[in-house]
């Protein structure tokens, strides 16, 4: 754990980041890092544990406006905004279709093909300017997502598929763009790596489980697949099973697809977990898996 051991201020603060807007909530988190010499620290006259790795997260209460926390003299300021004024109750409810550029019939399952006549396309989640979550020594997701995304690609390739990777360094592909990868190489199979946060309002440090999403039949016996290897494999990790969800990434009617967020980067532990080699190979090793498993049942 190197990366994480790195000396560091004696405090930082991740999260939020200095002018950050937050939803109308009337807690929000806030985590952080030390440099190890603090064992505990005070944060809003509460005292909030620190982790092995220098870890810690917290709710601190919040209003309207302008808000100032400040942890062993770091001080961050952020907004959150004002409450809104009531929805109208006759909005009708938003309706999520399809790719546009995709077609409505599903491909061929590739029940009976070798692994290197199936493609497989894998997506690191943001990338660029957009960094996703970030951990509380500062690690942005984007960097965490490609790190396992390329070990993905190498247990894939391992076992003789055809992999295409949607980016390969810190770019940042449009959103609609890496479906659309999929389509360009005729993929079998599309995977989404992501790792996840908590809404602003939920304590860090209580918040940690796995979960694949998906948006129809065909991505859900994909997303299924790997979810039971990965129950298999993260067997400490809280795994709440397979989700609906209207990504841009899961929404394809031809082309099996899916959304895996293997942990919350927020946690101190998930944060630990997700930049360790052994677990990450170990998770590569279960999405790999999944989709031989996916791939062999018509």
């Amino acid at each position: 754990m190197t990366a994480l051991t790195t000396l560091l201020a004696a405090v930082t603060i991740a999260f939020p980041r200095e002018g950050d807007r937050c939803p109308p909530v009337s807690q929000c988190y806030v985590i952080g890092a030390t440099d190890g010499g603090e064992t505990n620290l005070v944060v809003q006259g509460r005292n909030v544990p620190v982790y092995r790795t220098g870890a810690w997260g917290t709710l601190v209460d919040v209003v309207p406006g302008t808000n100032v926390v400040e942890v062993a003299g770091v001080r961050r300021t952020f907004v959150v905004s004002a409450p809104p004024p009531p929805s109208p109750t006759n909005v009708p409810e938003r309706v999520y279709t399809k790719l546009p550029y995709s077609g409505d019939e599903a491909k061929a399952h590739p029940h009976g093909r070798k692994p290197s006549e199936i493609t497989v396309v894998v997506d690191a989640g943001h990338g660029g300017e957009n960094l996703g979550a970030v951990s509380p020594h500062g690690w942005p997701e984007k960097d965490i997502n490609l790190r396992l995304s390329k070990a993905v690609e190498r247990a894939l390739l391992n076992r003789g598929y055809r992999v295409v990777m949607t980016r390969t360094d810190d770019a940042f592909p449009a959103l609609y763009d890496r479906p659309k990868v999929a389509h360009r190489e005729h993929a079998d199979a599309f995977i989404s790596i992501h790792h996840n946060a908590p809404a602003y309002d939920k304590d860090p440090t209580k918040l940690r489980y796995q979960t694949v999403y998906s948006w129809n039949a065909i991505g859900d016996r994909l997303a299924k697949a790997i979810n039971l290897r990965l129950v298999a494999a993260r067997g400490d990790v809280e795994n709440r099973g397979v989700m609906h969800a209207n990504f841009a990434v899961t929404r394809n009617p031809e082309i099996p697809s899916c959304l895996v967020e293997t942990d919350f980067i927020t946690s101190p532990e998930g944060e630990e977990a997700s930049w360790d080699p052994v677990r990450i190979s170990a998770t590569a090793a279960a999405i790999a898996d999944g989709v031989t498993d996916w791939a062999s049942v018509p």
